[in-house]
């Protein structure tokens, strides 16, 4: 079961159990977008079953109907990936209450709301998974992501508490950082996002969906409980963790040049 499945890191972990022989349940908000999206996986993988649900993360009421039919089902849960999100951008000054509490909905109380309905179910599959999908900006904080990071932490902070309290009922927990992932949501991002973050973003390497499903997927497969995608997150992560003060000259250091740069442009 795959939340925020219609496109993007969702559809790819779809494809990546899709290719395995599983049977897929596929849960998005927009109707057209998750019947395209099932279409694909089906074309490609005749052989599985594939059945999908329009249903908002951020709606308990709606979560908890739809995963309590699959729960219901012959079949059951025996995987769940949390992976539905939305963008905050902007300064913390700028952004309103409602659009903070708009993100976190979605993002933090959607993984706890899909979580809570499917653990009963994950329990009675005796080896189940529950797979959350955070962000670099997960344990790394940084200008213009005030309304987005802070989800993706509490994200972080979920997956290690569940971690250990999985363990008794033989569930798994794998949780991935994906980096800048050439999805629409970057995208998007890249057109509307503060030119602080494009600085610090403009040397980093573009991963594709593909290869972070693939990771991602992998790592459950191992039972892995961190997974992150490249070398850049690694050593951005180590820096972070055994060099705070390093790090943060770091990053300080790139916002600075960048706004000299663009005060010189426009004294010209």
């Amino acid at each position: 079961m795959i939340t925020g499945a219609s496109s993007g890191i969702g559809l790819e972990i779809a494809m990546e159990f899709g290719k395995l022989g599983a049977n897929l349940f596929l849960i998005a908000r927009n109707p057209k977008k998750l019947e395209m999206a099932s279409c694909i996986l089906q074309e490609k993988y005749p052989a599985i079953s594939i059945a999908s649900f329009s249903a908002d993360v951020s709606d308990p009421a709606q979560i908890q109907y739809v995963i309590q039919q699959i729960g219901e089902s012959p079949n059951g849960i025996h995987t769940l990936i949390n992976n539905a999100g939305i963008l905050g951008l902007g300064g913390f000054e700028e952004n309103s209450l409602q659009n903070l509490k708009e993100v976190m909905e979605t993002n933090y109380f959607g993984a706890v709301y899909a979580t809570k309905a499917a653990w009963p179910y994950l329990k009675k599959s005796k080896d189940g998974h529950i797979g959350f999908v955070s962000s670099v900006a997960g344990y790394t904080g940084l200008i213009g992501y005030s309304a987005y990071a802070p989800t993706k932490f509490a994200l972080t902070g979920l997956a290690e508490c569940l971690r250990m309290e999985a363990k008794d009922y033989g569930i798994g927990v794998t949780v991935v950082f994906p980096p800048d992932t050439s999805t629409p949501m970057l995208e998007y991002e890249q057109s509307h996002t503060l030119p602080e973050c494009k600085a610090l973003s403009q040397n980093a390497r573009v991963m594709s969906p593909q290869d972070v499903a693939r990771k991602f997927v992998q790592g459950i497969l191992k039972y892995r409980f961190e997974v992150i995608c490249n070398a850049e997150s690694k050593i951005a992560r180590v820096i972070r963790i055994v060099c705070p003060g390093i790090f943060f000259k770091m990053i300080d250091r790139i916002v600075e040049k960048d706004r000299r740069k663009r005060l010189a442009i426009s004294r010209q």
